[in-house]
């Protein structure tokens, strides 16, 4: 089963939990060696906290990554510093009274209890070891039987004592690159093989491997909330998809979202990562809101640094311009207590977003579609690494830079756009254009779906090794897509340094002053690239040509003070220019795609940033359905909802230094087809605003500054 396109086709009733958009959740991963621990702890004033911070939904812990749970459990272990209160029902009651939809947190895998009870549970590193003496934090293996039912039994004595309104899961996924006993067995069975002892994104063998292992947690997830579901068939599930955005080594699946009520990730990274984050819980989650999760400090490991009432504004009115809910994490003192100024906080951020509630929802209007392949979260670089050696993860991939500088440039320039993943390839029709950021691993059924979207009439933008290499590990001696791109891969460039030279007067335009586009081929300055990680060199096929290869002197020598490769001992200028094609673009069947040989969309700088920004524009023949003259800091989203008969246009002044200062921003939008624009509401006030109407039917206003957020509503007939 395609694990991100499978949908289910139900009723939804939303709970109340999920029709909340102010939600927060109070970390309780308290041990109880210490008889101190949660000595004080008050379910009546915690809820009077929450109350204070102006909630409408809030999670409560049942059980922590301690593995210790906080009501009397018939299959695991009670916290002892409770004194066998039943702490779950007591806070349930507490929020039941004061109107406060309630979501229970249970985490999985990550159970210190357990690992010490039963050592043979827990994740071992590809050689055996056990990592439990020199970190924190103990995990068990998805593979084994008795964790399984461990888990399964503790959720049935959970679910059937208490009525939640959902049911939140927190860590399904790989922490280590697992090699025990069960994990060996159960790919031998499904492989007919060992696992593999090197990293190898070329090879089936590894990627047979890393498949499994997202199969696996896919399968854990599925089976949990199926397990919920017949204790509560009316329950909300979602579980912690935040680790899927991270490199392979978690090997959680976004795909693992089809088995979500709605999704929902706690993320901690800056202003970027909530904008493509945002953006693609609008298309994984099967019904909206989505919930996007940040802490009330400047990051988990820090319990009393606080994130200044600014930001916390601004992470929050990024969610609500979104449409989705936003909650914040706080964590419990080890007595038990709280910092009631915390709470205070939260207050007063909730009650600026509050107002805008009555205006969310509706379906996102985008003109673009970023893709974020989930078959490409791992770099080429990695070929020939122990596996044995891969003991962390991250979350910086060349794959994910790109959808980063995409998104940022398009937010930047305010051309509408979305983030989309392989659920959405039955509906590329949707968007105008799509961008392919330097897509490293692809399937058949993506190429295929791609290329039909383009035959039938879309627009493609794709970059680097985009279609090279497919997602079982084989790589081809052509794009897969060459038909599509007009051009062919022919080899690599083995230089340190390469530049794109505008061969069309638009692209010189663009990049003015520059006259080049400078590209970094290797990272290091005296080793060339590894294979994949550096320049495509192209050959021509039936595309133009709108940049091509200039090299500097010398190439591909890096030059010595020996050898007279160079030209200037600081840097590598442009020498030599030749005919090879770097950006091409090409007509297929009724559609047009571009394909540039770098992936300029990743870098941060004012011509690359201009040169995209065109590229795209040009696909869209410079018509997009809104934008709108601001400082680039201001996010312009807008959402058409046709049960209203309107559309709801947010602007999100989301600066880097806080608070921000006011801009001006003045916008325009296009009604939905066949519809007129007939009166333009500033909310949550209601004010009615002044507005004219262009030939074409496009609503153009000005709002004057702004300082943080504005959001108008604009009626249609």
């Amino acid at each position: 089963m395609d694990l991100l396109r499978a949908r289910q086709v139900v009723d939804v009733v939303m709970s109340k939990y999920q029709q909340s958009y102010r939600r927060m959740l109070v970390d309780m991963h308290i041990p109880d060696w210490d008889p101190a621990f949660l000595s004080r702890y008050d379910p009546a004033a915690l809820a009077g906290q929450f109350t204070r911070a102006n909630l409408t939904g809030a999670m409560l812990y049942c059980k922590s990554h301690a593995g210790l749970c906080y009501w009397p459990t018939r299959a695991g272990k009670m916290h002892a510093g409770i004194g066998g209160r039943d702490l779950v029902g007591e806070m349930l009651t507490e929020l039941r009274s004061r109107g406060i939809a309630a979501c229970a947190y249970y985490s999985i895998v990550f159970d210190n209890w357990a690992v010490e009870t039963h050592p043979d549970w827990r994740q071992r590193t590809i050689n055996g070891a056990d990592f439990n003496s020199v970190i924190r934090y103990g995990t068990c293996c998805m593979n084994h039987p008795e964790y399984r039912a461990y888990e399964m039994a503790q959720l049935d004595d959970l679910l059937s004592r208490y009525e939640f309104d959902a049911l939140f899961l927190d860590m399904i996924f790989w922490p280590l690159i697992c090699g025990c006993d069960h994990c060996r067995a159960r790919f031998r069975a499904e492989a007919d093989a060992d696992i593999p002892v090197t990293v190898d994104w070329t090879s089936p063998a590894w990627c047979r491997f890393q498949a499994a292992r997202e199969r696996w947690a896919s399968d854990f997830t599925r089976d949990l909330m199926a397990k919920a579901k017949s204790i509560r068939p009316d329950l909300d599930v979602t579980h912690n998809l935040a680790p899927a955005l991270s490199n392979w080594v978690l090997a959680q699946p976004l795909g693992a979202s089809i088995h979500d009520t709605f999704v929902a990730g706690d993320l901690y990274g800056d202003r970027v990562e909530q904008l493509v984050v945002s953006k693609m819980l609008l298309h994984l989650s099967e019904t909206r809101p989505a919930e996007f999760m940040t802490s009330v400090c400047v990051d988990l490991s820090d319990h009393v640094r606080l994130k200044n009432e600014q930001r916390m504004r601004a992470q929050a009115m990024g969610a609500t311009a979104m449409s989705s809910a936003f909650l914040f994490i706080d964590a419990i003192d080890p007595i038990g207590t709280v910092n009631p100024e915390k709470y205070a906080r939260v207050g007063r951020v909730f009650a600026a977003t509050a107002g805008y509630e009555p205006f969310l929802g509706g379906d996102p209007i985008e003109d673009v579609a970023i893709y974020f392949s989930a078959h490409s979260q791992m770099d080429f670089a990695e070929n020939g690494t122990p596996v044995a050696s891969v003991l962390t993860s991250g979350r910086k991939y060349p794959h994910l830079d790109a959808v980063r500088g995409a998104c940022r440039a398009l937010q930047r320039a305010h051309i509408p756009f979305g983030v989309i993943t392989r659920r959405q390839l039955d509906e590329l029709q949707r968007f105008r254009a799509v961008v392919l950021p330097n897509v490293l691993r692809m399937d058949r059924e993506e190429i295929e779906a791609i290329r039909a979207y383009v035959k039938a009439g879309g627009r493609l933008y794709a970059s680097r090794y985009t279609s090279l290499v497919e997602e079982s590990g084989t790589r081809h001696r052509d794009f897969m897509l060459a038909d599509v791109f007009g051009a062919s891969f022919d080899s690599e460039e083995q230089g340190a340094f390469a530049y794109l030279t505008p061969a069309d007067e638009m692209i010189a335009t663009w990049i003015a002053p520059q006259r080049h586009v400078s590209c970094k081929i290797a990272k290091d300055p005296i080793r060339p690239a590894s294979p994949l990680c550096g320049l495509p060199r192209l050959r021509s096929g039936s595309g133009r040509a709108l940049a091509t290869l200039t090299l500097p002197y010398g190439y591909p020598s890096r030059g010595s003070v020996n050898d007279h490769q160079w030209a200037s001992i600081h840097s590598s200028p442009p020498w030599e220019q030749l005919s090879v094609p770097t950006i091409v673009t090409n007509e297929f069947g009724a559609g047009r795609a571009i394909y540039s040989a770098a992936s300029i969309e990743a870098i941060d700088g004012e011509a690359e940033t201009a040169l995209f920004v065109g590229l795209v524009g040009s696909l869209l023949d410079g018509r997009f359905s809104s934008g709108a003259v601001a400082h680039p800091s201001v996010w312009m989203t807008t959402f058409d909802q046709p049960d209203r008969h309107r559309v709801m246009a947010s602007f999100l002044n989301y600066q880097e230094e806080l608070p921000p200062a006011l801009v001006p921003v003045r916008f325009w939008m296009r009604p939905p087809a066949g519809k007129r624009f007939r009166r333009l509401l500033l909310a949550p006030e209601g004010v009615v605003r002044e507005f004219t109407l262009a030939d074409d039917g496009a609503l153009h206003a000005d709002l004057g500054a702004i300082e943080l957020m504005a959001m108008v509503i604009a009626e249609y007939d």
